[in-house]
C-alpha cells in the first residue's frame, strides 16, 4: 500500500487536484458459499482490492477535492448488489461495503461541492468474466456501453446509475423478497458451478436453450 500512496504524493504533486476519480479496479469470484467453507482468503482479497484499495485512493484524494470546492468520485458496483445474486455472495458484499460508504460520503461532502456516485454495472464482457466460459454464449453488455454509463455519471452526477433491471430488482427483494429468492434460486440450480470452484469442464463450457432464454430475460444479471 506504500506505493499507492507513493503515486497519490507524486500526482498531486504533478497536478495539484484529481477532477473526478472512478474507482473501476476489481476483482471478481465466481463460487457457492459452500464450496468457499475453507476459503476465507477469498472473501479477504475481494474486500482488500474492492473496497479497501477504493477507500485508499479515495481518502487520498479527498483533501484536495475539499480543498478545492469541487470534485467527483464514481464508484463501480455491481448490480449483483442489487439483485442479490447468488454465486457472487464475497464480490457482491465487498461492492456493497463500496456502496455504503460512498451513500455516507455523498452526505458529508454535498455542501463542499464533491458529488458521489455509483454505477451498478451489469456484467460487461471483459477479461475479468473470462474464465466463466459458459458465458461466452449468454448476452452481456458491451464495453463500449459500459463506458456510456460512466459518461452519463460524468455528465448529471446523480447518486447512482443503473439498469432498469436491477432496480425492478431491488424493488422486487424489497416487496416481494420471496419471489426474488425463488428467482435468484432457479438461476443457481440451472447455472453449473465454474470449472475453477468444482464444475464439470464440460458443463461451465455449454450453455442450454433454457439457460440462455433465462439470461436475456435477465440480461446483465451474473448467474
Amino acid at each position: 500500500m506504500g506505493n499507492v500512496d507513493d503515486q497519490l504524493s507524486q500526482l498531486l504533486a504533478e497536478h495539484d487536484h484529481v477532477d473526478i476519480l472512478i474507482n473501476n479496479a476489481g476483482r471478481s469470484i465466481r463460487r457457492a458459499i459452500e464450496h468457499t467453507y475453507d476459503r476465507i482468503h477469498d472473501y479477504e482479497r475481494l474486500m482488500c482490492i474492492n473496497y479497501f484499495g477504493a477507500l485508499r485512493v479515495t481518502l487520498g484524494l479527498l483533501p484536495a477535492m475539499v480543498k478545492r470546492g469541487s470534485g467527483h468520485v464514481i464508484s463501480i458496483s455491481s448490480i449483483g448488489v442489487l439483485s442479490n445474486a447468488a454465486r457472487f455472495a464475497g464480490y457482491n458484499a465487498s461492492k456493497a461495503a463500496l456502496e455504503a460508504f460512498s451513500r455516507c460520503a455523498a452526505a458529508e461532502y454535498s455542501e463542499r461541492g464533491i458529488r458521489f456516485t455509483v454505477i451498478n454495472m451489469p456484467l460487461v464482457r471483459t477479461r475479468m468474466v473470462a474464465p466463466t466460459r459458459i458465458y461466452e454464449q449468454l448476452p452481456l453488455m458491451r464495453p463500449e456501453q459500459a463506458a456510456d454509463l460512466v459518461c452519463e455519471a460524468i455528465i448529471h452526477q446523480p447518486g447512482r446509475v443503473a439498469p432498469r433491471l436491477g432496480v425492478f430488482a431491488q424493488l422486487l427483494g424489497i416487496f416481494a423478497p420471496k419471489i426474488s429468492e425463488i428467482i435468484m434460486s432457479e438461476g443457481f440450480n440451472m447455472f453449473p458451478e465454474s470449472e475453477a470452484a468444482g464444475g464439470s469442464p464440460a458443463g461451465s463450457a455449454k450453455a442450454s436453450g433454457e439457460m440462455i432464454a433465462f439470461a436475456s430475460l435477465m440480461r446483465g444479471l451474473h448467474w
